[in-house]
């Protein structure tokens, strides 16, 4: 299975594709030396592709773009890469996608002598302290002799295991996107850490984005946390959320456990529970759906059914983004045909 359909990495690139939070980061983990030289004010995030089908079981492909202060030395690109376990090939992984890169900008500009900076930035999260190579030297075997021949080439580590000493840094999407990576696997989660991530989200000036990252949030939480219950969200929720924001209790940000993963986790023992995390998937995403747009058309459910769990999870957070419900639909079409 592609490592794109972990919730992890769907949740990785709905925070980090928000320029905000990828700059709130950058502010905070880019070693000083280099944030110095970049001018932060020019990130951009790169829409195209660079990664061809048979590296897209690696890569989640967000890629920055940022210029440099020097005016001669022109732009950069930052490439951030997620784990949530020490793959002991991470680093070629990331060199391969670098080449990608590079060939890329040689072929849309055929003039360049030198090619531009990469500067890879990868965010673990794993149960134990990293232990893979972060240097493209390790990987190879032999000694120095052989090892001068060898690319020159690593990364900038954010470790968020347990077992780790970072301080989390940075503003409320950043800090609770990190809090979330690094707190999912532990069984004080529900009772703990999630009322004060929506404590922090709840504090968002605009109560419209306070829903939407909250409801992102529970989606992740739901999908990968081995222990979170709806008793703890529905705890959780009514402990944080202020008067004026008790219009989030009925919408998707509660229901999404209530009706869809605790009645797919039943379903599931009852059916099967490939079927029962379908079903729950689906009434996520007819959830969320019915918030956003209106209730959905029966017709389009229907269509909706005949995807498995890991697209209507898939579907859900790209719901969260969409401007209208044919953009929804354009994308159910996509994931159909691409079984």
């Amino acid at each position: 299975m592609s490592s794109l359909s972990t919730p992890h990495d769907r949740y990785f690139r709905a925070t980090f594709s928000r320029p905000e939070v990828a700059l709130d980061f950058l502010k905070n983990y880019l070693p000083p030396e280099l944030r110095a030289r970049l001018d932060l004010s020019t990130l951009s995030l790169k829409k195209e592709s660079f990664v061809d089908p048979d590296l897209r079981q690696h890569f989640s492909d967000l890629l920055y773009e940022v210029e440099t202060i020097e005016d001669d030395q022109g732009y950069v690109y930052l490439l951030f890469e997620h784990k949530s376990y020490p793959d002991q090939l991470t680093i070629f992984q990331m060199l391969r996608y670098c080449v990608r890169i590079w060939e890329r900008a040689l072929r849309e500009d055929d003039s360049l002598t030198r090619l531009p900076p990469i500067i890879p930035l990868l965010v673990y999260h794993g149960e134990d302290l990293w232990n893979a190579p972060r240097d493209m030297i390790e990987l190879l075997a032999g000694d120095e002799a052989f090892h001068i021949y060898g690319p020159r080439f690593s990364c900038s580590l954010l470790d968020l295991s347990p077992w780790s000493e970072v301080k989390i840094k940075g503003e409320i999407l950043l800090r609770v996107a990190l809090q979330a990576f690094r707190k999912i696997r532990d069984p004080r989660l529900g009772q703990e850490d999630l009322p004060q991530m929506l404590a922090l989200l709840a504090q968002l000036t605009r109560k419209e984005s306070a829903l939407e990252y909250i409801q992102t949030l529970l989606v992740y939480l739901g999908a990968a946390s081995p222990h979170l219950t709806a008793e703890e969200v529905q705890a959780a929720l009514r402990e944080t959320i202020t008067e004026e924001g008790d219009q989030l209790m009925p919408t998707l940000a509660s229901k999404w456990f209530e009706e869809g993963l605790e009645q797919g986790r039943k379903e599931g023992v009852e059916q099967g529970i490939e079927q029962g995390q379908r079903l729950g998937a689906l009434r996520t995403l007819t959830g969320l759906l019915a918030h956003r747009f209106g209730p959905p058309d029966p017709m389009l459910v229907a269509r909706l059914e005949s995807l498995n769990a890991n697209q209507l999870q898939e579907l859900s957070l790209f719901a969260l983004d969409a401007i209208s419900i044919d953009q929804v639909e354009s994308q159910a079409q996509r994931l159909r045909h691409s079984n």
